[in-house]
Formats: structure tokens, sequence, C-alpha cells
């Protein structure tokens, strides 16, 4: 006996909740694309305790509150080479989350549904534990704490806004937490 194809409509529910959260997800793509375009132009901030922020713009230029440094064309070149690197490792971050966002608020979702939420979850978390321990992610972390210490030695105010140290480095290479705040 033939039975008439039943409609389902908890299934196109379903279709329609994932492609709304993968156009979501897709808006976070396009927010980190956005992001990673802007690095260029805006200035690179440093943060140290007790003391204004310090800006460091596309010519190497630094200022520290609302207070211009004056800088030599050397210690203009080690800035602009930290901020570079900086930059490096940011866009690299940001790469990196869109790829794993990409599709993984649609996952994480359709995966709650069927009671799988927290693997996918975890999975999700992994996927970014794993990206900050990264071979290329801790290279690029270890080129800005070189640039970072060569630009401090000569550029002294800055020296309280240095944060990344050799230990930052080991960690991420032995994939073990660090702190590597910039």
């Amino acid at each position: 006996m033939n039975r008439p194809k039943r409609f389902h409509p908890s299934g196109i529910a379903l279709a329609a909740l994932a492609l709304l959260v993968a156009g979501c997800s897709g808006v976070a793509t396009r927010d980190i694309e956005a992001e990673r375009a802007s690095l260029q132009r805006d200035p690179v901030s440093m943060n140290a305790k007790n003391l204004p922020e310090a800006h460091i713009d596309a010519s190497g230029a630094v200022k520290v509150g609302t207070d211009q440094l004056p800088l030599t064309d050397g210690q203009r070149a080690l800035t602009r080479d930290y901020r570079a690197a900086v930059i490096e490792l940011v866009d690299l971050t940001l790469s990196g989350t869109a790829r794993i966002t990409d599709h993984a608020m649609s996952r994480v979702l359709l995966a709650s549904l069927i009671g799988r939420g927290d693997e996918a979850g975890e999975k999700v978390g992994r996927q970014a534990e794993a990206m900050v321990h990264s071979p290329q992610f801790c290279q690029l972390l270890d080129k800005v704490q070189q640039s970072q210490d060569r630009m401090v030695q000569s550029v002294v105010t800055l020296r309280p806004y240095a944060k990344i140290d050799t230990r930052a480095v080991e960690n991420c290479r032995a994939g073990k937490p660090y702190d590597a705040s910039i």
C-alpha cells in the first residue's frame, strides 16, 4: 500500500533554522574580513597598567596618550617593524577565526537539537586552541616578541608596554597556556 508522503514541519523548520544560522556565520565572517581590512589603516594600540594608551600608526609615529613621541628615523623603522609583526599575527588570528566560525554556528545549533551541543562546542574550542598553538602562530608570536624587544631597547618610553616575553613563545610552542596580550 502506497502511503502519501507526510509533510514534516519540524524538518522544514530545522532546515530554515540551519540556513538562518549559516547566514549569521556569514555575517560574522564578513565582520572579521572588515576587521582584517581595517588593520592596515588603523593605528596599533598598546596598553600598560596606569599609563595612557600608546598608538603606532602606519608611518611608525607613536602617540602616548595625546603626546607625539619624538623619534629618530631608526626608531621609527623599529616601531613600523613591530606594528607590521603585530598586524601579521592579528591577521593570522582573524583569518583562522573566520575559518572556524564559517560553519561553527550552524553545526553547534544543529548538534544542540540532537543533544550533542556540548560536543560540538568543545570541538570549536579545540579548533581555536589548536590555532593559537599552531607552528605558524607561534612563529609569528616569536617575531612580535623579537621586534617588540628591539623596539623597546631603542624607544625606552615604550618599555612598560612590552608584554610578550620568551616564556609566552615557549609555552605557545609547547601547547601550554600563555598570556600574549599586545
